[in-house]
């Protein structure tokens, strides 16, 4: 398969795989038109979440849901509005938590604090703490719907006599409804949360994956405040040319020159077969 190797490669396989990427660069313009297209196309939900203290502009948000947002007349709009036509809750599909959800504001005295606009900040985590002070709520997620959370203890309840008798008529309850349960429910559910996982692989598509490696293309610039500068292609293919080439009087990689391995060059990257039988592909 083409450019399947890491971190052993022989001269022809770096100069066909620097030509190939380099000739992709003039696509990143349209990439990201492509990518803001489906992301108008895809929408976005946001739900809003009660505050817990609303005399403090600071405070901190509770789980209770007291609204839902969602792009109008884009995917997940039609795809909402047809679940609740048939009778789903949109507060039962997730909490549509957004990471990095939180801002530091300046106060009245010109100190910054810290201010939530989604419950946890957007991310939830298992609790932390002391192993022997905190070992009732080390590894438990800090939502109500983790059971432990309500009952007190992480001890498991499936030794519980009642928890037979419970499941049982559970199951029984559900068994005539199989399809209406995944027709009516689970099958948008999952189309929704599918979009809008998909949703955020697009957005860190276009402000990651592509910045970090050719930024300064499309209209997106590359902060290196943000990114490691090696990692852009730019750079990497100046670490590799130097690599393979001598340098010539401008300090720039000389094409006519290979670098051997006296010269330095690592011993992962290989010269190309002395008899040229290595001249028509790149494995």
């Amino acid at each position: 398969m083409s450019f399947g190797w890491t971190m052993m490669m022989r001269l022809g396989a770096w100069q066909e795989f620097r030509k190939f990427a380099l000739n992709q660069r003039k696509n990143v313009e349209a990439r990201i038109a492509r990518i803001n297209h489906d992301l108008a196309r895809i929408g976005s939900i946001r739900v809003s979440y009660g505050v817990r203290d609303p005399n403090d502009p600071y405070s901190t948000l509770t789980e209770e849901r007291v609204g839902l947002y969602v792009t109008e007349q884009s995917s997940l709009g039609k795809l909402l509005r047809a679940y609740t036509a048939r009778g789903g809750n949109p507060f039962d599909i997730s909490m549509f938590l957004i990471p990095d959800s939180y801002d530091f504001v300046e106060d009245a005295e010109g100190d910054l604090r810290y201010k939530e606009t989604q419950p946890f900040g957007g991310v939830l985590s298992p609790e932390s703490g002391d192993a022997i002070s905190d070992s009732l709520t080390i590894g438990l997620l800090p939502i109500w719907a983790d059971p432990a959370r309500k009952l007190g203890s992480k001890a498991s309840v499936w030794d519980d006599p009642s928890t037979n008798e419970v499941g049982k008529r559970v199951i029984a309850s559900k068994s005539w409804l199989t399809q209406e349960i995944k027709e009516l429910r689970n099958d948008l559910e999952a189309r929704i949360i599918k979009l809008c996982d998909l949703r955020e692989q697009l957005l860190k598509e276009r402000t990651e994956v592509l910045i970090s490696c050719v930024g300064g293309l499309g209209g997106e610039e590359f902060d290196p405040d943000r990114f490691l500068a090696d990692n852009h292609l730019a750079n990497i293919v100046t670490f590799f040319d130097k690599a393979f080439y001598l340098l010539g009087e401008d300090g720039k990689p000389d094409f006519s020159r290979l670098r051997r391995y006296v010269d330095g060059k690592p011993k992962t990257l290989l010269d190309d077969a002395p008899t040229g039988e290595e001249k028509y592909h790149t494995l």
